[in-house]
Formats: structure tokens, sequence, C-alpha cells
């Protein structure tokens, strides 16, 4: 595998992803000046069960319409549990966060037509020890999705990490 420094999650376009479906945050001891935690490398293979680590997957967003779009969504794998969190979505050459309350507008604008927000989002790829690539709702509801994401910060913070 030919050396890519790691980028800025932000900036993974669809055509890195596509290229690269899975990439890896880097941990504290690899970053470099000017890297933090929110630098991503190419990882090796797709978040194994038992281990430990956030990754960044390639997958498919569905539209309310019906329409599908690349993007990106966060992987954390705390041993025998993952949880996933939709992160990028790319329309137009921009990179979006697909879970702003004003999603639909901006992908309209950058569509030229009128769109949806994104209602579903399904894994490029298939993880170790799944028969198929995983898939979830976007819940609409602002209050659940943010009682969700503190759910698992808890989690997060609770999980002892295996290093």
């Amino acid at each position: 595998m030919r050396f890519t420094p790691p980028v800025s999650v932000a900036t993974l376009t669809s055509e890195k992803l596509r290229h690269t479906p899975v990439w890896r945050y880097l941990q504290d001891d690899e970053c470099d000046d000017g890297q933090d935690e929110s630098f991503v490398t190419p990882a090796d293979e797709a978040p194994p069960i038992g281990a430990h680590g956030s990754y960044v997957v390639s997958a498919t967003f569905t539209l309310r319409g019906g329409e599908k779009l690349p993007g990106a969504v966060q992987v954390d794998q705390l041993g025998t549990k993952r949880y996933f969190t939709p992160i990028l979505i790319h329309a137009a050459g921009k990179c979006l966060d697909p879970l702003t309350t004003d999603v639909a507008a901006r992908l309209s604008r950058l569509r030229k037509t009128p769109s949806g927000p994104p209602v579903r989002w399904r894994l490029d790829i298939t993880l170790p020890g799944d028969s198929a690539p995983a898939s979830r709702r976007i819940f609409k509801s602002r209050t659940l999705q943010a009682f969700s994401l503190l759910a698992r910060l808890v989690t997060l913070f609770f999980t002892p990490r295996g290093r």
C-alpha cells in the first residue's frame, strides 16, 4: 500500500472515499505538527470485532425523494459493540454535515433542485462479522438525535480502551 499522509476528515472527498473506503482516526501519539484527532489515515482493514477505535467508512445516503448521494459514517468500534454516526454527505463538490437542521436547504441550493433531507444511510462495505453492509434511518427529531449522541458520548467515556 502506498503511503498516504493523514488528512483532516473534513477534506475527505467522495473520490478519496471511493478509492479507500475505510479511514481511521489518528491516535494522540501519531499526530504531527498541525494535526490532531480530527485527522484520518487510510486503514489497512475494516474495524474487526474486538478492536477499539474510531473509523470513517464510505457510505451512500438516500434523500427523502429517493436520490442517492455519497458520504461517510463514523464507526466507533468498542470491542464487540459498534456505534454509527453519519458525518459527511457530498453534493456538488461540497461536504455537508447530514445531521444539521438546514441540510435540506443547503442540498437544494447546491444541487439547484428541491431536495429533501437524508433519511437513510448504508455503508459501502460489509464490516467483519456482518452479513450485509450496515444501514440505518436518520431520525428527523433533533431532540432524539441529541439524546442519541449524548448517550453515545457517555458510553464512549465509560468504555475501557483496549490498547
